[in-house]
């Protein structure tokens, strides 16, 4: 067997060393399409409106009220989904932003999940959706935005954090954004 030149040997590395870079930009890439390799997201409902909040001596409030029903069907293994809606500050369960003309912000939240052979788990503070494997999860989520008058506002989860196994320290993400439909506070 023939030796091979050292710079041949050095030059399969770095091509080694960029095939994996690229297969870690493809995975990400996929997951941003919606192409995830554990869980399948369907959005099934989808609805916002505007409700102007009246009290006596005090300024009206304008807030949106959205409604978002989720199906997520595990593939390959059982997974664990956070019930949570959270902001930047915490990093479980349904990552948000508020898209909108002016500043607004989340006055509450509230998920609600169902589906056959679906259970929860409580572990520390969080309580997880445990999803069996083939088996879908209906997430129902509500939120409720204030905002101002006259302008338009939308709420996107940029991801969703879950787990194959509690013990794991880190989260899988499903990197498809989902948005809400776009509601004029007027």
């Amino acid at each position: 067997m023939a030796n091979k030149p050292v710079g041949s040997a050095k030059r399969l590395k770095e091509l080694q060393a960029e095939l994996k870079q690229l297969q870690a930009e493809l995975t990400e890439a996929n997951k941003r399409e919606g192409k995830d390799v554990y869980i399948d997201v369907k959005v099934k409902k989808n609805q916002g409106r505007f409700e102007r909040v009246k009290k006596k001596g005090v300024e009206d409030k304008a807030v949106g009220k959205f409604y978002i029903e989720l199906h997520i069907t595990t593939k390959q293994e059982a997974v664990f989904i956070p019930i949570s809606v959270a902001s930047g500050k915490k990093v479980a369960g349904f990552m948000y932003q508020i898209e909108g003309t002016a500043e607004g912000s989340l006055a509450s939240s509230d998920i609600k999940v169902r589906g056959e052979g679906v259970s929860q788990v409580t572990l520390g503070t969080l309580r997880y959706a445990k999803i069996p494997v083939g088996v879908t999860a209906a997430f129902q989520i509500q939120a409720t935005i204030r905002g101002n008058f006259g302008k338009v506002y939308k709420l996107v989860f940029t991801r969703l954090n879950y787990k194959l196994n509690l013990q794991q320290a880190q989260y899988e993400q499903y990197l498809k954004e989902i948005a809400t439909g776009s509601v004029k506070f007027s």
